[in-house]
């Protein structure tokens, strides 16, 4: 009945009769007083209990905001609603889930002969057969480290392949409604298994807050110079809010996995010491602003690397490759923390000329960057940043050059729209 088909035929009855009543381990004792009406029920109170919305906590964060006065200190708002799951017990379904026996536990180079000139030629295409996962499954086999507890381990050490989404998007045509929530899937899996729309492949992770309506009224009744200056405070405080909400996904339990694995016993039975580590977080511009911690579309406007914003037309020339390789992007900790000293202890502007002179010359901004803070230093998160095919082209440089040729296509006709009913018959 529950097998997902909402009809049932005589191959279906065959099937009931196959794979149920003559199963080895079925018992017919098992239906002495069976009543369906209340199986029913306590199956629907077990799915109730197993549901999505029960794995999620509602957490809030503190973000902390200047006063603008030297004589006052900075003062924390607490921003409620932040709904999130805890990424271990994520990455624990994963590897448990129906999809976990499809998943590649040791990565490998693909290699093809090709069939003209004879020569082996490297095929890239997947996370698990690319250097970057190859190069931290070998770093964790020779230097991951183990727990002071359990320092004897023998289990197999395997690297799970964090690939993080976000994106804020409007809930209804009219009105304000939004949310903004946060994905997590395995690049232990095929891409053409985890593009599959109802594969199950993606979790949930978390669902982000944005600056409530209060904000204002408590800003502006505590910063001193908020009228002149209140667009800044709002920019720096929804980047203190992004990297607040990733402190605390990023929680402890967590970053001791990230440094001494996780131990799960698998979907095969077997146990392993998984390593999670953050490989990609595909994300529209605005929100890779927001992580890479940096201006948006500032002097250096790249998340990735530190091009300048007047060498961009190069896009594409030898040249253009060669700054984006030596000239990769990172994050400065020393400079941040003394700006940040200037904007909440001598209450400097954020846009004042001590920070100016600090950040600017790499479009930078006086947030400390959630992924460093928690994972450490030697983490870049300008190095997870990828490319976003659906928001920087399809649905950005595509659409607005799509756009112009039609309405060229409008000017070129004098009004009429036959030039266009003739590319669209086309």
């Amino acid at each position: 009945m529950n097998n997902g088909k909402t009809s049932k035929s005589e191959a279906e009855v065959t099937s009931f009769i196959e794979t149920v009543i003559q199963a080895s381990d079925f018992n017919k004792d098992d239906l002495i007083d069976f009543d369906a009406h209340r199986e029913n029920k306590r199956l629907d109170d077990a799915l109730s209990k197993a549901a999505l919305k029960a794995q999620f906590a509602e957490s809030s964060v503190d973000i902390l905001v200047p006063s603008g006065n030297p004589a006052i200190p900075a003062k924390p708002f607490t921003v409620h609603g932040l709904l999130h799951r805890s990424l271990t017990s994520v990455i624990r379904d994963a590897f448990n889930d129906p999809l976990a026996h499809l998943l590649h536990l040791s990565p490998f180079k693909l290699l093809h002969i090709n069939p003209v000139t004879k020569k082996e030629e490297r095929i890239h295409g997947e996370l698990y057969t690319s250097d970057s996962f190859i190069e931290e499954n070998e770093q964790v086999q020779r230097r991951g480290k183990l727990p002071p507890d359990d320092l004897g381990c023998k289990r197999e050490k395997v690297v799970a392949a964090l690939m993080v989404s976000s994106d804020a998007t409007h809930l209804t045509d009219f009105g304000n409604a939004k949310a903004w929530p946060g994905y997590v899937m395995l690049g232990n899996l095929s891409k053409y298994i985890r593009s599959l729309p109802n594969s199950g492949a993606m979790h949930h992770l978390a669902y982000f807050p944005s600056l409530p309506d209060s904000f204002t009224d408590f800003a502006s009744g505590f910063h001193c110079k908020w009228r002149t200056q209140k667009q800044q405070i709002l920019t720096h405080c929804r980047r203190e809010l992004m990297h607040a909400v990733w402190n605390k996904i990023l929680d402890d339990d967590f970053i001791h996995a990230y440094h001494y694995g996780i131990v799960i016993k698998c979907l095969d039975g077997v146990e392993r010491r998984i390593y999670p580590r953050f490989f990609t977080y595909s994300a529209d511009y605005p929100e890779k602003v927001l992580l890479a911690t940096i201006r948006d579309k500032g002097s250096c406007p790249c998340p990735r690397c530190l091009i300048a914003k007047s060498k961009l037309d190069g896009l594409g020339l030898r040249r253009d490759i060669s700054i984006r390789v030596t000239k990769f992007r990172e994050f400065m900790a020393d400079r941040v923390e003394i700006a940040r000293k200037a904007i909440y202890t001598f209450a400097k502007s954020i846009r004042s000329t001590v920070v100016e002179n600090l950040l600017k010359d790499f479009s930078g901004v006086p947030t400390v960057n959630a992924f460093v803070n928690r994972l450490g230093p030697d983490f870049n998160p300008s190095r997870i940043l990828v490319v976003d095919l659906l928001h920087e082209f399809e649905l950005g440089v595509w659409k607005s050059l799509f756009t112009h040729l039609i309405r060229i296509l409008h000017a070129a006709g004098r009004g009429s729209d036959d030039i266009v009913v003739q590319l669209d018959q086309r």
